[in-house]
């Protein structure tokens, strides 16, 4: 009997460090790909000008090889074709922040800043809209292991309610290797019925 147990704390241990250790080993990778990025596009001249005491300077920055993640950029492209594949007349924007999608709509300025300030520095994934006017279909979010962490569950769970709020569908997609045409040709249709 007692060798049951210790074979249950044995698993119970495994999977409390299985479950912890992968989303921190993708997170290190991410840091290094990060900084192996870094060092192969900073080799311009670093300019000595700081803005306003907040000790940023100009040659703190580079520019982004993408957007997009590769996962992202499949994904936009599979989606991109089955639009045109169906016929629908629509724009597909991709990483757009929420407050270009919904606003704040209380009178009192404070009440708003606050309200503004929960969505402005938040993005979804697309942004389908119609293509005359660029008005706000439909939103989609790719689901990636991240959103398995209680921080983006959170998050996750507010703007659900938002977009729910002012009735604008979010539909929400697992990262998946390979993304059925059919399968993303009907469910668009049907979003935007």
């Amino acid at each position: 009997m007692p060798s049951i147990i210790i074979l249950l704390i044995l698993a119970t241990i495994a999977v409390v460090v299985i479950g912890i250790g992968y989303p921190i080993v993708k997170y290190l990778e991410y840091l290094i790909e990060q900084k192996r990025q870094g060092q192969d596009a900073d080799d311009g001249e670093e300019s000595d000008e700081i803005y306003s005491g907040t000790g940023v300077g100009v040659g703190d920055y580079k520019s982004r090889a993408s957007i997009m993640t590769p996962t992202e950029i499949k994904y936009y492209d599979n989606l991109c074709d089955a639009l045109d594949g169906a016929g629908l007349e629509v724009s597909v924007w991709p990483q757009v922040n929420v407050s270009a999608i919904i606003e704040a709509k209380s009178e009192n300025s404070k009440e708003k800043a606050r309200a503004f300030n929960r969505i402005c520095r938040k993005s979804v994934d697309y942004v389908i809209a119609n293509r005359d006017t660029q008005e706000t279909l439909v939103c989609i979010e790719l689901d990636d292991y991240t959103h398995n962490w209680n921080s983006r569950q959170e998050r996750d769970d507010f703007i659900n309610a938002a977009f729910d709020d002012v009735g604008i569908p979010l539909f929400r997609i697992k990262v998946e290797r390979h993304y059925d045409f059919y399968e993303i040709i009907s469910t668009v249709k049907r979003m935007l019925k």
